[in-house]
């Protein structure tokens, strides 16, 4: 028995010291960059202590092979019976099983969402350095971890072999493959896949960063066809991977010959171009509806320049770049745009002539879909809060009031791309508008919710029957600030009403004063809303009562579970005082923590404010 014993602590032992102590839980920024630039992340990826699955890493390996970029996202092949090829991994599973990096189970299942251990991850790595089961000293996991760990693979990989990989341990890994040699070679794998190596041999990290990169380039009317001098291998449209189909006419594009990578972006400003500064003559940036934009390339400067054709005063539409920059410009009515959102303010602002005269026009602020704000002329009234649609006819403005066609509901399914019954185009634009406050949200923030009729003000359908607009009405929360009410007096003497606030928003403090009405509020946590300045409601939140642990944007504590708002405030309170703190860096063990949601996680709430005390 002991000898046995024996046995099994050596063994766990060895599974133990085959990978690094454990580090921070997020990769450099060096390591992240390079995972997206290799495909094998997304360039908004956040979480980095999310485990990996192992459909999810199927496709990490096909985006570090020279498969990289022959692979359609779209199966049409079902390669196991718990895979269809409707599934978001299928052709990438097919592809990764077909090289022999990955394999299934002897049942005919591959479980693409259970998560990919250590040992899978190695072995498949290797694989694609061209090691085999012929090249393992010792059995499995214990000879795969060794191999690894020899070749540099395991630096900065601190799972256990057989538990699970977190994104974090899979851009080391595939950082790692980068500067590791390909059997019986010489050659780093970097350079077998295509990438830059320096006098020594080594990956030419600074290079795989900064690539050479040629453009801005318009796609035209009749689209992309002939204007890549390759085939591209990976393409990102709005930094978010995409297929090159999804490259569009107007769409503004980058390209790097060298990894064969297309940056394209569809991004359209349009209103009253209002000034170019230093001078028209050669503008270095311009103000088109009281926004000023940095104008990017020869051609946008010439576009906007004396000799362009784009008047002061006239109505034009910028196609804007990498960084925002202004990539080329013309007269909005060549162009089919228009602008779909809520009113969020109305007032007047001041314009230029053609011929250089000041004048005022009443306006309107809208929030488009795309998370801008525009300001343009108002020939009538709009109240705030109100849905509109902004085109530009023959150089002017038309303003019209949304009307709701047939809503879209049902649960929403981010990784299945649906709303309810309908598919969910890739680059849907959402607004949540509550109170004449709106905000813009992600498909990725309504997943597992249900909208009702009531839920939805209006959606809109693209040709190809997917849902690529929708506007809520509140559902998630997030158009509203949160904060803190340090103090409340409020006053009723029987004939008048009186009141006085203080409160704390994003680590600031304002007071506000009532003289018609009070709020009802009291010290503590709370939505606050407010409008042209006023304050306009306080809604108290409520209280998860001990904060047990915070891993990523999950808080666990009271038996509940929660999830974070991105921009929740986290507060360190001593001396009663309240100040700003970094949640990331608050410890249970050092402090007791209480968190505010305004809702529940299933019906759209976060975790709004966060607020620790020493022990």
């Amino acid at each position: 028995m002991k000898r046995m014993l024996s046995a099994v602590l050596c063994a766990a032992t060895a599974l133990t010291l085959l990978v690094l102590p454990a580090q921070a839980a997020e990769a450099p920024e060096t390591v992240r960059r390079v995972a997206v630039e290799m495909g094998v992340m997304d360039a908004g990826e956040a979480n980095f202590t999310r485990p990996v699955t192992r459909g999810e890493f199927a496709k990490m390996l096909v985006s570090a092979s020279a498969r990289k970029g022959t692979v359609s996202p779209t199966g049409n092949a079902s390669p196991y019976r718990d895979v269809p090829y409707t599934h978001a991994y299928a052709s990438y599973i097919k592809t990764a099983v077909q090289e022999g990096w990955m394999t299934g189970y002897l049942d005919g299942t591959f479980h693409p969402g259970q998560a990919v251990t250590a040992a899978e991850g190695a072995t498949a790595v290797l694989a694609l350095l061209g090691y085999g089961s012929g090249d393992f000293s010792g059995g499995y996991p214990d000879g795969q971890m060794a191999l690894a760990q020899s070749l540099g693979l395991s630096d900065g990989v601190h799972a256990a072999a057989l538990s699970g990989l977190t994104l974090s341990d899979c851009t080391y890994l595939f950082y790692n493959l980068l500067g590791a040699k390909a059997k019986g070679g010489d050659k780093k794998y970097a350079e077998v896949a295509g990438y830059k190596v320096d006098k020594d041999g080594k990956p030419d990290i600074g290079a795989m960063l900064q690539p050479a990169t040629e453009g801005p380039f318009v796609v035209p009317a009749g689209g992309a066809q002939g204007m890549l001098p390759f085939t591209p291998a990976a393409v990102y449209r709005n930094d978010t991977a995409a297929d090159a189909d999804a490259i569009q006419p107007w769409d503004v594009i980058y390209y790097a010959k060298g990894s064969r990578t297309v940056w394209a972006y569809a991004r359209k400003v349009s209103g009253t171009y209002e000034k170019a500064a230093p001078d028209k003559e050669a503008p270095e940036a311009v103000t088109v509806s009281g926004t000023e934009y940095k104008v990017g390339g020869a051609a946008a400067k010439s576009q906007l320049g004396t000799g362009g054709g784009l008047p002061i005063g006239s109505v034009v539409t910028l196609l804007l770049g990498r960084g925002g920059e202004v990539a080329a410009a013309y007269a909005a009515e060549s162009l089919s745009t228009e602008i779909i959102g809520v009113v969020t303010a109305a007032g007047a602002s001041p314009y230029t002539s053609a011929n250089g005269a000041l004048y005022e026009a009443a306006t309107v602020t809208v929030l488009g879909l795309d998370g801008q704000s525009y300001t343009v002329k108002a020939a009538q009234k709009r109240s705030v809060g109100s849905l509109v649609r902004v085109s530009f006819p023959s150089g002017g403005v038309k303003i019209e009031s949304l009307r709701q066609n047939q809503a879209v509901i049902g649960k929403v399914s981010d990784k299945g791309r649906r709303v309810g019954q309908s598919p969910a185009a890739p680059d849907i634009r959402i607004l949540d508008v509550a109170d004449g406050a709106a905000a813009k949200v992600y498909l990725s923030r309504l997943d597992g919710l249900t909208l009702r009729s009531e839920d939805v003000l209006y959606s809109e359908k693209n040709a190809a029957g997917e849902v690529s607009a929708l506007i809520l009405k509140g559902v998630t929360g997030d158009q509203y600030r949160y904060g803190v009410v340090l103090s409340a007096k409020e006053e009723n003497d029987g004939q008048s009403l009186r009141a006085a606030y203080r409160v704390l928003v994003n680590g600031e403090t304002t007071a506000y004063s009532l003289a018609d009405r009070v709020l009802g509020a009291k010290p503590g946590p709370a939505r606050i809303e407010t409008q042209d300045g006023q304050l306009k409601r306080i809604v108290q939140l409520g209280k998860v009562d001990r904060v047990d642990s915070i891993s990523g944007v999950t808080l666990k504590g009271a038996g509940e579970t929660h999830t974070i708002w991105d921009n929740a405030t986290a507060y360190i309170y001593k001396d009663q005082q309240y100040h700003k703190a970094d949640r990331n860096e608050l410890d249970p063990a050092v402090y007791n923590m209480k968190a505010y949601y305004d809702a529940p996680d299933s019906e759209g709430g976060r975790i709004r404010v966060i607020v620790a005390t020493p022990r």
